[in-house]
């Protein structure tokens, strides 16, 4: 295995660094002998394993599947796992008893594209245990399921006001935060004031800041977003 023994900042806030064990080619020594630098894709592996809160939400989420399909969550668990591994291009069978926290976040997030893509609806529970997981609060925003309960066709609710009188499908909102919030939290929201909302349901740290597809939904355009509408 290669590894990185010597390493010093430089002046552009990267580092070089001294590697061992590289297989090298020829044609690229003769470079190196004629003074030439090479061009090398450089990744350092994750050393910090896969976590407990990530395990727990893989199971969750897997029984949500089971539960709405039918498909055994041991069988689906493991087609995630394989399609991260040709994926990324990982040479060994990917274990959530080892496997590193990287790989268990790219297993989550193929899984957070996947249950959005068909619909499924998440268990409470579940949700719960992803607050604060930005590429979740995303996927459920654009696709426009409650971050609280799941219940789709949800409202694209402001954490900033954008101000009486003002047409929302005439301007930008791009220096706003938002979350998909259905009509009953959406309305707790304005009722309890966005302070108590935020402190009883803890999203003091997840509203997502909109981009192109949420401002053009916010101004309604029509987008890509995967919709779970059935109608």
């Amino acid at each position: 295995m290669q590894q990185i023994v010597k390493y010093q900042q430089n002046s552009k806030g990267l580092y070089d660094v001294v590697i061992t064990n590289v297989e090298i080619p020829e044609q690229a020594i003769d470079l190196l002998n004629l003074g030439k630098p090479i061009n090398v894709d450089c990744s350092v592996i994750d050393p910090n394993s896969i976590t407990g809160k990530q395990r727990r939400l893989i199971f969750a989420l897997c029984n949500d599947i089971e539960a709405h399909t039918g498909q055994p969550r041991d069988y689906m668990r493991q087609m995630f796992q394989d399609y991260v591994k040709f994926l990324y291009g990982y040479e060994q069978r990917i274990s959530l008893a080892d496997c590193t926290r990287t790989i268990a976040k790219q297993i989550i997030d193929v899984m957070f594209e996947w249950i959005f893509t068909n619909g499924i609806p998440l268990n409470y529970k579940t949700s719960e245990m992803m607050k604060e997981d930005k590429n979740y609060l995303y996927w459920a925003t654009i696709n426009r399921n409650c971050v609280i309960c799941g219940k789709p066709n949800s409202d694209l609710a402001h954490l900033e006001a954008v101000g009486r009188g003002m047409n929302r499908n005439k301007i930008d909102h791009y220096d706003k935060h938002v979350l998909a919030l259905c009509r009953k939290h959406h309305t707790m929201q304005h009722q309890m004031g966005i302070e108590s909302f935020n402190n009883y349901y803890q999203l003091q740290n997840s509203w997502i800041k909109v981009d192109d597809k949420l401002n053009a939904m916010l101004k309604g355009e029509k987008t890509n977003a995967i919709s779970n509408d059935k109608n």
